[in-house]
């Protein structure tokens, strides 16, 4: 049964509330247990082509706009390092421009990207051997394969002017593929068998399943003419699931059908299955009929599902507390968060008319969250309620605290009130937030609203240090002795503004 999810807009609009930071934040909640059933873990794959623009833009972040090509190259080539080896831990200092690609051979693939050398401006590949040259010299190397060209490019050992990317300097120069430029006679686009012949001879080796298929695609037995992603090839062709294709008999969940509700419940009834523990253990014995799902929780959803016990015919689970019943009961239980929830449910403690799914029985009955439903005072981000701005920082300049790390071992400390947001720029924007600086009182201006010296006073001032190269002087500026008002991107705070002299110098 394919899940219906919520519109891209009343997804997004749903989870930006949560203030979540991250991509880790995000899959840490899609575990946590409080994740309607109708937004999608993988949200970049079903919102795809339907609004998705980014996990920035998915949480209420921002996505970010990279600069143009030749922008970034330009920008690489002031910095004199030597290749990507040193280009990574500069990605990752803080004073790498946001708006560079850590990974600009990914980023700028078919937007002009050629190689790191012409990246990085280092002028060992301004002129590479033509092609025929070219590719006579790799195919004396007897290299086999692309995973060993890349290892071969990465050695040291490479010629400058042998292209690392040969299908991006040779395009339109004589580039077929990389069979044609290694001499291995592999051509990327390869005719492979019909459907038919090609399931009849997979079917022969009695492979198992999707892992026994993986495994024997790896094991170099396989003959070229039998592709290894079936599904796509033959798309539209016959192709209908790894079942068929294996003959294993196996149908895929989207593919099944299933008898009506009251069918399966009629049958189930006559195994005498005792409570879910039996039917799990049932559903793999592989004596469990195809059209009989494993999970009827789901597949009967809103099709006359009422819980287990009459699934099953025990019995045991038709009615269940009220919702303040049952919410008092579990509060004597002394639980302190979902984890623990979890874990008594499955203990075998837990009466049967307390459900396992509150948030489903008790929906639109009281159900709030689950700090609500253990008593542990926790309140879900969605429903908290924050003071103002000005009360806000007011109580934090009180704590003296000197920067963004000290607020965010504050943050984890527990002696935070609740009323007080632990990401207050997402909270208070556009309601008096202007940076970390002012939240803290610290002083501390926002880089983006520095005011700097002008570019002639600041070389000027730069030249009298005698720095030799970037190196030194992303030393000097991690030393304390750099004036506020000198930038440590000058190439980024200066693209593009006139040289003016400064009142000084006149």
């Amino acid at each position: 049964m394919k899940k219906e999810f919520r519109s891209f807009e009343d997804a997004r609009k749903f989870v930006r509330k949560l203030n979540l930071k991250g991509k880790d934040n995000w899959l840490e909640y899609c575990k946590s247990g409080n994740k309607p059933h109708d937004i999608p873990t993988a949200s970049w794959t079903v919102y795809k082509n339907k609004g998705w623009k980014g996990i920035g833009d998915w949480l209420g972040g921002r996505t970010r706009n990279f600069r143009s090509f030749d922008d970034a190259r330009k920008l690489a080539h002031s910095l004199g390092l030597k290749s990507s080896t040193e280009w990574i831990p500069f990605s990752k200092s803080k004073d790498f421009p946001k708006d560079i690609p850590s990974h600009p051979d990914r980023i700028y693939k078919n937007k002009g990207w050629i190689e790191w050398s012409d990246f990085l401006g280092t002028g060992r590949t301004r002129n590479h051997r033509s092609f025929v040259k070219a590719k006579k010299f790799v195919q004396s190397l007897n290299i086999e394969s692309n995973q060993q060209w890349r290892k071969y490019c990465n050695s040291g050992n490479k010629p400058h002017d042998i292209p690392t990317s040969p299908e991006a300097v040779y395009k339109n120069k004589g580039w077929v593929s990389y069979g044609d430029w290694l001499g291995t006679g592999y051509v990327h686009k390869k005719k492979f068998r019909s459907f038919s012949q090609s399931k009849q001879f997979i079917q022969a080796l009695g492979l198992k399943g999707s892992n026994e298929w993986k495994e024997y695609c790896k094991s170099g037995e396989k003959p070229n003419d039998i592709p290894v992603n079936p599904d796509q090839v033959y798309k539209n062709k016959g192709w209908k699931d790894m079942g068929n294709w294996l003959g294993t008999g196996f149908i895929a969940n989207r593919n099944r059908r299933y008898c009506s509700f009251e069918d399966a419940k009629n049958f189930v009834k006559k195994l005498n299955i005792k409570n879910t523990s039996e039917w799990t253990v049932y559903g793999k014995s592989g004596e469990k009929p195809n059209d009989i799902p494993g999970d009827p929780s789901k597949i009967y959803k809103d099709k006359g599902w009422k819980g287990y016990g009459d699934f099953l015919g025990t019995g045991r689970t038709r009615n269940y507390r009220s919702f303040e019943d049952a919410r008092n009961f579990v509060r004597k239980l002394n639980l302190k968060g979902t984890s623990e929830w979890r874990e008594y449910t499955k203990s075998g403690n837990k009466p049967h008319d307390i459900p396992t799914a509150p948030r489903t029985v008790y929906k639109n009955k009281g159900w709030k969250d689950m700090g609500n439903w253990l008593g542990t005072g926790f309140i879900a981000n969605r429903n908290r309620r924050y003071c103002s701005f000005e009360d806000a920082r007011n109580f934090v300049r009180k704590l003296n605290l000197k920067g963004t790390s000290e607020w965010r071992e504050y943050t984890k400390s527990g002696n935070k009130p609740g009323d007080i947001p632990n990401n207050p720029d997402y909270v208070y924007k556009n309601k008096g937030w202007k940076d970390m600086g002012n939240w803290l009182g610290t002083g501390i201006i926002a880089t983006y609203k520095r005011q700097y010296r002008s570019y002639n006073d600041a070389k000027r001032f730069i030249h009298t240090l005698g720095l030799k190269n970037s190196a030194e002087w992303i030393e000097y500026c991690k030393s304390g002795n750099k004036p506020d008002d000198i930038p440590t991107n000058p190439a980024v705070h200066y693209k593009n503004r006139k040289k003016k002299k400064s009142n000084s110098s006149n």
